[in-house]
C-alpha cells in the first residue's frame, strides 16, 4: 500500500479499505479507540471546494452526533493538510451488502436506520442523502446511519440539489430545500427496497429518475413482497408520500407506526451480512460511493 503524505498522530496503519469521493478510507489502530475506520482526505480535495466542503461537513456533524444508530466519530480536524475523522469500525460492510433478509430481521434494520435518522433530526442536521450504502452494520448485525458529507443544518441555506437520484424526493428535483420530510421520503425508498428486494423507482439517466418520482406510482410493495403485513406496506407507503405534507410528521411517528405495524424488534437475531451476491457498494465499502448495481447516481449535485 502506498502510505498517505499525513497519518494523524496516534493512529497506524493496518490496510487501505477503499476510497470515495473525498476521502481514501484506512483500517488503523489507536492505542485508545482500537480498531477504527480512518478517513483522509484526497490530496485534490483541497482544490475542490464541494469536494472540501463536503469532509469538513462529515467531519463537524459527525463528531456532533452521539447515538447507538449513527456510526460513532471518535476524532477528527476538518480542515487543512492536518484533516482527517476516525470513525468506528463496522464490520459488517454497509446494508446494500446485505443478503436478503428474513422480514424481522429487515424491519429490525429500518427501525435502527430509523432511530439514527431521528436522533439526526433532534440535532437540527438534515442527512440529505439516507439510502442502504450509506447504512453500516456492525459485528452483531445493529445499523447504523453514517456518512454525512452531504449533510447540513437545518439552519443552514441549502439550494442546492445533493443526494442521490434513486432516493430523492420529489421537491429535491424540483429544486425545493431540503427538510425533514424529504429524509423521511428516503427512508421510505431504503425501507420499500429492503422489504421488497427491488427499488420502488428505477431508470437510466437523471431525467428518467425524476420523472418516476415525480409523476408514476410504484408497485405496491406486496406484489414484489406477499409476506410484508399490509399494515408494513402501508407505513412506507406513507413515507413514499410525493407530496411531503402526506408523510409522517417526524421520523419518530415513522418508527412508531413501524413498530405498531411489524410488531418486531431486534429479537429474532442479527441479520446475515456479506457481499457474494452483489458486487461492492462502492469503492471504499463506506458509502461514499454508489457502485455495482447501483453506479450511476452514487452522488448527484445540481445548482438550481
Amino acid at each position: 500500500m502506498t502510505a498517505p503524505g499525513f497519518i494523524p498522530p496516534g493512529f497506524t496503519l493496518e490496510e487501505q479499505l477503499g476510497s470515495g469521493q473525498t476521502a481514501v478510507v484506512w483500517l488503523a489502530s489507536h492505542g485508545v479507540f482500537g480498531q477504527v475506520a480512518l478517513k483522509l482526505p484526497r490530496p485534490e480535495v483541497q482544490d475542490q471546494p464541494v469536494l472540501r466542503r463536503m469532509f469538513e461537513n462529515e467531519v463537524q456533524i459527525t463528531l456532533s452526533l452521539r447515538h447507538p444508530n449513527i456510526v460513532a466519530g471518535l476524532a477528527g480536524h476538518p480542515t487543512g493538510e492536518g484533516a482527517y475523522l476516525a470513525l468506528e469500525h463496522c464490520p459488517g460492510g454497509t446494508l446494500d451488502g446485505l443478503k436478503a433478509p428474513a422480514l424481522p430481521e429487515a424491519i429490525a434494520c429500518i427501525l435502527d436506520v430509523a432511530a439514527g435518522l431521528a436522533a439526526t433530526h433532534d440535532h437540527q442536521v438534515l442527512h440529505r442523502d439516507v439510502k442502504p450504502a450509506n447504512v453500516f452494520l456492525s459485528g452483531s448485525g445493529s445499523a447504523k446511519l453514517g456518512d454525512f458529507g452531504t449533510g447540513c443544518y437545518m439552519t443552514d441555506e441549502n439550494p442546492d440539489r445533493v443526494g442521490t437520484a434513486f432516493y430523492m424526493a420529489p421537491e429535491i428535483f424540483e429544486g425545493q430545500r431540503a427538510t425533514p420530510a424529504s429524509d423521511i421520503y428516503s427512508l421510505g425508498i431504503l425501507a420499500y427496497e429492503l422489504l421488497a428486494g427491488v427499488r420502488p423507482f428505477t431508470g437510466d439517466t437523471y431525467e428518467q429518475l425524476m420523472h418516476a418520482h415525480t409523476s408514476t406510482l410504484p408497485r405496491p410493495l406486496h406484489a414484489h413482497a406477499p409476506a410484508v403485513p399490509r399494515d408494513v406496506a402501508a407505513v412506507v407507503a406513507r413515507a413514499m408520500s410525493r407530496e411531503a405534507g402526506r408523510r409522517h410528521a417526524t421520523v419518530g411517528s415513522f418508527r412508531a407506526e413501524l413498530v405498531a405495524a411489524g410488531g418486531v424488534g431486534r429479537e429474532a437475531g442479527a441479520v446475515e451480512t456479506g457481499r457474494a451476491s452483489r458486487k461492492p457498494a462502492a469503492e471504499d465499502g463506506t458509502g461514499d460511493g454508489d457502485g455495482g448495481r447501483r453506479g450511476l447516481f452514487g452522488w448527484f449535485r445540481r445548482r438550481g
